[in-house]
């Protein structure tokens, strides 16, 4: 019977053990997912801020002439994709251009346009913005090297697309950067004080589970084993493991 309910106290240890393995693995998973988050949200909003910022002191009149001469489509490069989120799918159509100024031929940035929300497959695409042997009117720039949010298509950053549009679309983006930052960095935030209620919970029930003794090695009379003394003689009538001994006697 000792040993069987030592062996259920062994057991139920090694559960213990293990649930708070199991416990302490998830708490690290999602302090590791929040931590991550911060750091993605930081980083996205310094980018983002910086992004929009100069865009919004970029100058497209100053930095861009139009060219003399109207440039003309020689080809459209068409192709979609189709993403997923939690509201849905969600069909895209990018499209580039290839255009050409006095011989020489130039390819522009991508345009990429929503098609349908849901996936591609039967639906229609959209109309390109230019079609083949169209004459548009293009930019050159003005100033070197060209900022990143006018976004050239080509070394000599010739531009089928105005200039001016490409400045309200970097100022859209830089936004669109700092709003995904201040997300991840609630989220992990978010993360890191689910996380810190259930760190000290757990510290406060190992320190005073750590205080009580372990069922049946408690100091009752129960456990209690009385050694002989210098004579060999223990006291008469003592409980040893649940039993009554008599005198015991030296060897």
């Amino acid at each position: 019977r000792t040993s069987r309910h030592h062996h259920f106290l062994g057991t139920m240890r090694g559960v213990a053990i293990g649930l708070s393995l199991a416990y302490a693995c998830c708490l690290a998973v999602v302090a590791l997912i929040g931590f991550s988050a911060i750091t993605t949200g930081i980083v996205l909003l310094a980018e983002g801020d910086n992004y929009g910022d100069t865009a919004e002191d970029l100058s497209p009149q100053k930095d861009f002439s139009k060219l003399p001469e109207s440039c003309v489509i020689e080809d459209v490069i068409h192709s979609y994709r189709e993403e997923e989120d939690g509201y849905g799918h969600h069909c895209y159509d990018d499209y580039s251009y290839v255009f050409s100024y006095q011989g020489g031929r130039y390819r522009s940035r991508g345009n990429a346009a929503l098609r349908y929300d849901g996936v591609c497959h039967g639906s229609q695409r959209r109309s390109p913005v230019f079609v083949v042997g169209e004459e548009v009117p293009c930019w050159e720039p003005n100033v070197r090297p060209v900022a990143t949010q006018y976004n050239c298509g080509n070394d000599m950053c010739y531009k089928i697309f105005d200039p001016e549009n490409e400045v309200e679309i970097a100022k859209d983006t830089g936004d669109a950067m700092e709003a995904a930052g201040l997300s991840s960095l609630l989220s992990g935030i978010l993360c890191c004080c689910c996380c810190a209620p259930a760190v000290w919970y757990a510290g406060k029930n190992r320190g005073h589970a750590s205080e009580q003794p372990m069922p049946g090695m408690d100091a009752g009379p129960q456990a209690a084993v009385v050694l002989p003394d210098q004579y060999g003689k223990g006291t008469q009538g003592q409980v040893v493991q649940g039993r009554v001994i008599g005198q015991v006697q030296g060897a």
